[in-house]
């Protein structure tokens, strides 16, 4: 979450990395970037803020 810079043309980029870092496939992988709406610090442009969501499923064998 970041008012700017704006990241929205450097997601594919990142779903690529993350992927390759992980050993996921690019489908895999799911990136978003929104701004805070000019609300708080991040709106500001003071800070930036980072989300992380892992779904985690055991393996079978």
């Amino acid at each position: 979450i970041a008012q700017a810079p704006k990241l929205a043309s450097h997601i594919p980029d990142m779903c690529k990395h993350i992927a390759s870092l992980l050993g996921l496939t690019i489908e895999q992988v799911n990136v978003k970037a929104k701004t805070a709406e000019k609300l708080g610090p991040v709106g500001q442009g003071m800070s930036i803020e980072a989300q992380a969501v892992v779904l985690l499923q055991p393996e079978n064998g």
